[in-house]
């Protein structure tokens, strides 16, 4: 029997996970009160309806009593995540996970009910820490306490895939500031999107990430 996870808010993040998590064989339940947010997903999920998640009568009627996980993914109003966890222990669903950007709201939403919180920027950061200091930084300068300058060999997963493609800035918070090919001694600032990055390829990012600034010890 196929697993049923129900993803509540379809952001950036809960679009992203009930996609793949369909695309993996899951039967997907996603509700989002926004109709735009649902109808970009209606063609992969199992099931996609515009409902607020914080009345238990819309939940049920989406047919979230039948899921065996529920992620809420919105993480943006303490009151708004709270109402969704406790109509979702309500209905009777064991394991529920919670998105937030807020550290500070992890015990808060663990003692009413959630199982397990997930903070996707500090996770991705550390991450993104592990992969950098496994390649070799060629040198870093530091802006101020928050940004920085970071030169580096391309990572090794990077290698074959267009710029566009590993969507730096929206994934790790960096974004390409120039580059150099194996054939050139100079930086090029005019970054390509659909240039397929090849062994050797040196960026120059401009990192806002504080979790790559602490492991870079820059």
């Amino acid at each position: 029997m196929n697993k049923t996870i129900a993803v509540l808010g379809l952001g950036l993040f809960g679009s992203a996970v009930a996609r793949n998590l369909a695309q993996s064989g899951v039967e997907v339940i996603a509700i989002d009160l926004n109709m735009d947010h649902v109808d970009e997903v209606l063609d992969c999920v199992y099931h996609a309806v515009q409902a607020d998640f914080t009345k238990i009568d819309q939940l049920k009627a989406a047919g979230v009593e039948s899921a065996d996980i529920a992620i809420v993914a919105t993480g943006e109003k303490l009151e708004v995540t709270i109402l969704g966890i406790m109509n979702l222990k309500k209905l009777g669903i064991q394991e529920v996970i919670v998105k937030t950007k807020n550290i500070s709201y992890k015990e808060v939403l663990l003692k009413v009910g959630a199982t397990r919180v997930i903070l996707p920027e500090v996770e991705m950061g550390i991450r993104l820490s592990n992969e950098l200091s496994a390649t070799s930084v060629l040198d870093s300068f530091e802006l101020d306490e928050k940004y920085h300058l970071v030169e580096i060999n391309v990572m090794e997963s990077w290698i074959g895939k267009s710029i566009s493609e590993l969507d730096l800035r929206n994934i790790h918070g960096m974004n390409i500031i120039a580059m150099k090919t194996q054939k050139s001694d100079n930086y090029n600032p005019q970054v390509d999107p659909e240039y397929i990055v090849k062994e050797g390829d040196i960026f120059l990012l401009f990192s806002e990430n504080k979790a790559v600034n602490h492991s870079l010890d820059v």
